[in-house]
Order: structure tokens, then C-alpha cells, then sequence
């Protein structure tokens, strides 16, 4: 289907700011997850969240969510400002709805699994709206979606993204025939396998060849396929992957088969798998007293790991295009 207006208008709005587009195309790709109302903890009265959080010992800092603009309220409906006036479980305004980001942790599960998924959730929630807030971006997350739909929207956005960012005259082309690149026609065991999206710069040079993967686990043996004939009959295109992957964002740098691959929010990848990998017992709080120190340690994660961002996809594609 292809993009609708407003859709397009997103995307261009928030050209060269590279965290609202990676914001936007989050926030139109949204996975819902089951287990938001995790953060609806109970507190006693005259409790504040600091000393709820420190007593419970939690995997989640609800200063992350205070600092991106959530407000609580305890179960008399007034805001912990700074304490509870009753008892009981809190509510969170505006209304929490985090991305469920981990396949292998189920909605049914208990103990550190829970803990683990329930705070790397609300972590890259409170990252993901602090961005929508500061710019004020009107994107709107679906309730429901599903996983083919949504990569084929992440797909549309990376190259509408693409075509607003490369020089004019560039092409970003999907599904083209391989038969239809030179030196992959007339090859006898090409077959009739496509592209997924092909970067063709203004002297009608093919520049590389991009894999859009709104997860990493998904078509591995397509991909594979696809690329068997492109290196041994074009080895001088590079073979690129843009993703959205977090549970195995770590290993993609490492174990992806394309030359390259590129994040769409590396920062929020990188904090994701910090709050994951938070032992038992051990109070986020301690680790990350506040909003601002969450996103450092992301940032540094994530160039730890070299997971670059769409920024970086477009300057290099840009690169390519002087390469002689």
C-alpha cells in the first residue's frame, strides 16, 4: 500500500534531525505490547516514586518516564507531587503504550524475564517520547499490526526517507528483476528473483543494494538467495542492510552476512539492551538515576557495538555516489 499523505509529510518535516525520523518511522511501525500496565506499581501513602522505586527494587527508573513528559497519579487521582495521598496502585498520564521489542520473552512470562521485558520496554518508551515531545511530532502509533504489514511499511518509509535525503537525480528503486542489472542478465541462474531496494545515483550507476528488515530473524534464506547472484556476478556493488532489530541488534554488527548495516535508532537499541541485561536485585535507579544518564549510556552502547544510523546510511550512499 503505498504511503498516505500525511505519512510523507512526517517524514519530510523532520528532514536532517535524525532522532525524529528515527521517532517517526517507530511510531508509525508501533508493536504493541501487552504488559504496559506493568508500570501501574503500588505505592503507600505519603510514598514518593524515588522511594517506591528504592523499595521495590525496580528494573525501570520511573524518573525516565517524569523526565519525557508522563505524569503519576495514585488512586485518589492526584498527582504524586512529590507524594502519594493514598495508597494503592498509580496511573501514568498520558496513558503508557510501549513497543514490544522482544519476540522470545512471552506475555505470560513471570520472574527476570518479566522484569527484563517490562523495563527495556518502558526504557525505549520513555527515550522514543522524550523526542516526540521535544519536537512536537504529531505521529501516530497504530494499536494493532501486523509483522508483514509492518515491514513492508518500514520498507516504504527507509526509501521515501531515501529518495527526500540523496541528491537529486538518484533513484531508489524496490523489487527490481536481477535480470534487469547488467551483468546479472542473460546469467543462466539468476532466475526470477527481485530486489529488495536497489540506490542508483544520477549518472545511472548502481551504487548498492539495500536489505530493509524491520527484524533480523526474517527472511534469511530470501536474502541469501538474492545475494548469491549479486556478488559473484556484480562484486563491485555493496549489499547493505537497514533494521529495526533490538533483541539481536548486538549480533547483527557481527554475524549479518551484507557488507554493511545501519540501525534505525541506535541510541534507543543500545539502551534497550543495558535495562535487558540489568541483573536481578540490582535497582535501575542506582544505575540510571535519571533520563538524561539513560540515553548517554545507550549512545555509548551503541558506538561500542558500531551501529550506525540512517544518518550515517545516507552519507555513505552519498560517498559512493564520488567513488570513480
Amino acid at each position: 500500500m503505498p504511503l498516505s499523505d500525511v505519512q510523507k509529510a512526517l517524514i519530510d518535516q523532520h528532514l536532517g534531525d535524525h532522532e525524529a525520523i528515527s521517532a517517526v518511522i517507530m511510531g508509525l511501525c508501533w508493536n504493541e505490547s501487552a504488559l504496559a500496565n506493568s508500570a501501574n506499581i503500588e505505592v503507600s501513602q505519603t510514598e514518593t516514586l524515588a522511594e517506591a522505586c528504592e523499595r521495590l527494587g525496580l528494573g525501570w527508573n520511573p524518573a525516565w518516564l517524569t523526565d519525557a513528559g508522563f505524569t503519576a497519579y495514585d488512586s485518589a487521582g492526584t498527582a504524586l507531587d512529590p507524594a502519594a495521598h493514598a495508597a494503592g496502585p498509580i496511573t501514568w498520564i498520558p496513558e503508557l503504550r510501549t513497543c514490544r521489542l522482544d519476540d522470545n520473552v512471552s506475555d505470560m512470562a513471570k520472574g527476570q524475564g518479566l522484569r527484563r521485558r517490562t523495563s527495556a520496554e518502558l526504557a525505549v518508551l520513555a527515550v522514543w517520547s522524550h523526542v516526540v515531545t521535544s519536537r512536537n511530532i504529531q505521529v501516530l502509533r497504530p494499536a494493532k499490526q501486523s509483522g508483514g504489514t509492518r515491514g513492508a511499511l518500514f520498507r516504504d518509509l527507509l526509501i521515501y526517507f531515501l529518495e527526500r535525503s540523496l541528491p537529486d537525480g538518484w533513484q531508489v528503486r524496490h523489487e527490481v528483476p536481477l535480470t534487469h542489472i547488467r551483468g546479472l542478465h542473460m546469467r543462466r541462474d539468476v532466475g526470477d528473483r527481485k530486489s529488495d531496494i536497489l540506490i542508483i545515483d544520477s549518472g545511472h550507476r548502481l551504487v548498492a543494494a539495500l536489505s530493509s528488515k524491520w527484524t533480523w530473524r526474517s527472511d534469511r534464506g530470501t536474502e541469501a538467495a538474492q545475494m548469491v547472484p549479486l556478488t559473484r556476478y556484480r562484486p563491485d556493488v555493496p549489499y547493505a542492510m537497514a533494521t529495526a532489530e533490538f533483541p539481536r541488534a548486538a549480533s547483527v554488527t557481527r554475524e549479518s552476512i551484507e557488507d554493511r548495516t545501519y540501525h534505525l535508532c541506535p541510541g534507543w537499541a543500545g539502551a534497550w539492551m543495558s535495562v535487558n541485561e540489568l541483573p536481578a536485585g540490582v535497582p535501575a535507579r542506582d544505575r540510571w538515576p535519571d533520563l538524561a544518564s539513560l540515553k548517554r549510556e545507550g549512545m555509548s552502547r551503541a558506538e561500542a557495538l558500531t551501529l550506525n544510523g540512517l544518518e550515517v546510511l545516507v552519507n555513505d550512499l552519498k560517498n559512493s555516489g564520488d567513488i570513480l
